[in-house]
């Protein structure tokens, strides 16, 4: 069967080819602000009640900063209330994101006293103790893993003796996915979190942290579909978050649903926006988290003008305000375009020399292969050949300093960029890469293979992809497309049906499978396969939809 024109002019645009700190932005708390309901049962000074309150609910929306400015106004107005203590704590262990401030948190726990034993004395109220014992294990001994396990361990027993508190339910949901050895693919751990975060939407719909933590949860391919109710509602419940107009396009992602990824990130980014503009904040109050993730989808969607204009909007903001997530975002997103349009226009001019000496081996590996993408582009092997030396010698100081359970041994402390297992595999598999992309400059294609097989099969050990692949050229498409080109279908369908299953409905693997089809007479499969790509690229380019 013959090629299309259309799949041609794709095809001939691949032949080349986290996660970096999050970004937190809220939108003005004050009035009567769309963030969520609580019904916490906690008693609490009627001087402290509504900022604390306000408070929690931006905390179970991860927007730590306003949170912890509430918590501070509350305990402003009443020093004696233990949970407003409690809440500021709190906003200091961002575990999901591997960032806590452990000397601030161990500074106002000491405000009720010099103690663990001391402090939990001074506390009367059951629950309350409960809770505060959970920040003494945060900030406690122990390496950063070990901690989450026995916040888990302790609010699981808080959890059966009091299954109706609403609080302690919730936040042991979210201790289950701080600890789980195996996030986003539906383990049993992530599965009991969901199920906690059931019933306590059955009594208050409105949690937001019972949404949000349900997304966390199930936040991958395998069982993603089971989190798109909650991915819908949580938008409207915490309306005023920024962090929740992002949070339902971790579903939408994982499903493959790139207008809701689309829409999500916009609405998202803009308010991240709105408040650095009312707040006079520098741009790395930008939500680039959202900002990144936008930019994906509006890539998977065939729209690379506008996804290209974004980029050139970053290269701008970023020198002002280089923060580590902001440089980090930005190497992603230059991979990506390459990878996803295949060229860049003239007037955008990449950033190939962005520091990366402090900001983790993920965004260290993003580096080198971009610079890898181009000067495969321009031919130049000595660069590439630069690139994997640098890149291996970072791998194996990253190696030396990750323990047996594949968290680095600084993991406690106050930074989320220490290596982990699964970032070293992912920067193999990047070597691997880029060694395959030297033999074929050279002309070397059994070496090719080689590497190929050596890069899907590391690949096939990392985690399943949380938002926009670091791994920016997926090995199973980059084999997938080599395969395909020498008429190996078979063989390039089940590599495009490998990132497929990690990638729900990612266009480039869609079309090249669509191809192989084609060319085995597969006509009914390919059909339908064109008909989901034509859903996808709706809103595509011109020139690219011209050419179907």
């Amino acid at each position: 069967m013959r090629i299309s024109p259309f799949i041609l002019l794709i095809l001939s645009l691949i032949i080349i080819n986290c996660s970096s700190e999050e970004q937190t932005a809220a939108s003005d708390i004050s009035g009567a602000s769309v963030l969520g309901e609580l019904q916490h049962g906690f008693t609490l000074n009627e001087a402290t009640k509504e900022k604390f309150e306000e408070g929690l609910l931006l905390l179970h929306n991860f927007e730590y900063e306003d949170a912890l400015t509430a918590f501070e106004a509350a305990t402003a107005l009443d020093d004696t209330e233990v949970m407003t203590h409690w809440g500021e704590a709190m906003c200091q262990y961002k575990a999901l994101w591997r960032l806590q401030n452990t000397e601030k948190g161990k500074d106002i726990l000491s405000r009720l006293g010099e103690t663990k034993e001391e402090r939990l004395a001074s506390i009367s109220d059951p629950i309350e103790k409960a809770m505060w014992e959970m920040v003494e294990i945060m900030y406690g001994e122990g390496q950063f893993e070990e901690r989450n396990q026995a916040i888990a361990q302790h609010l699981a027993a808080q959890h059966a003796k009091y299954p109706e508190h609403q609080e302690i339910a919730a936040f042991y949901a979210l201790s289950l996915i701080w600890a789980t050895e195996t996030y986003g693919d539906g383990s049993d751990d992530l599965r009991l979190a969901a199920s906690i975060t059931d019933k306590i939407l059955d009594a208050n719909p409105q949690h937001p942290g019972a949404l949000h933590y349900k997304i966390h949860a199930l936040d991958g391919p395998t069982s993603a579909q089971d989190a798109h109710t909650a991915a819908d509602a949580y938008a409207k419940v915490a309306a005023d978050a920024a962090h929740a107009l992002h949070m339902p396009s971790h579903i939408y992602l994982a499903l493959g649903e790139w207008e809701g990824v689309v829409a999500s990130n916009e609405v998202s980014y803009d308010a991240s926006v709105d408040r650095m503009n009312r707040m006079d904040l520098t741009d790395g109050a930008r939500g680039y988290h959202s900002y990144a993730w936008l930019h994906y989808g509006l890539l998977q969607q065939g729209r690379y003008r506008e996804a290209e204009a974004l980029l050139r909007d970053m290269l701008d903001y970023v020198p002002k305000d280089p923060t580590k997530g902001a440089r980090g975002y930005l190497l992603g997103m230059q991979s990506r375009q390459l990878v996803e349009s295949g060229d860049i226009s003239p007037e955008t001019v990449l950033d190939r020399d962005v520091k990366v000496y402090d900001i983790g081996l993920v965004p260290q590996s993003v580096r080198s292969f971009l610079r890898a993408q181009v000067a495969f582009r321009n031919e130049d092997v000595g660069t590439m050949r630069e690139e994997i030396k640098w890149l291996s010698n970072q791998i194996f100081l990253a190696s030396e300093l990750v323990t047996g359970d594949g968290l680095a041994m600084c993991a406690e402390g106050t930074t989320r960029y220490a290596p982990t297992e699964n970032a070293i595999t992912s920067a193999k598999v990047i070597v691997a890469q880029m060694q395959g992309m030297v033999a074929l400059l050279e002309g070397d294609e059994a070496h090719f293979e080689t590497y190929m097989k050596e890069a899907v099969a590391l690949e096939n050990q990392t985690d399943f992809p949380a938002g926009p692949p670091t791994i920016t050229k997926p090995s199973f498409e980059q084999y997938g497309e080599w395969l395909l080109e020498r008429g190996q279908y078979e063989k390039a369908i089940a590599q495009f049906d490998k990132a497929l299953h990690r990638m729900p409905r990612r266009s480039k693997s869609l079309m090249g499978k669509m191809t192989a089809l084609e060319q085995l007479d597969q006509a009914d499969e390919a059909a339908q396969i064109q008909e989901e790509l034509e859903s996808i690229f709706a809103k595509a380019d011109k020139q690219l939809l011209s050419m179907r």
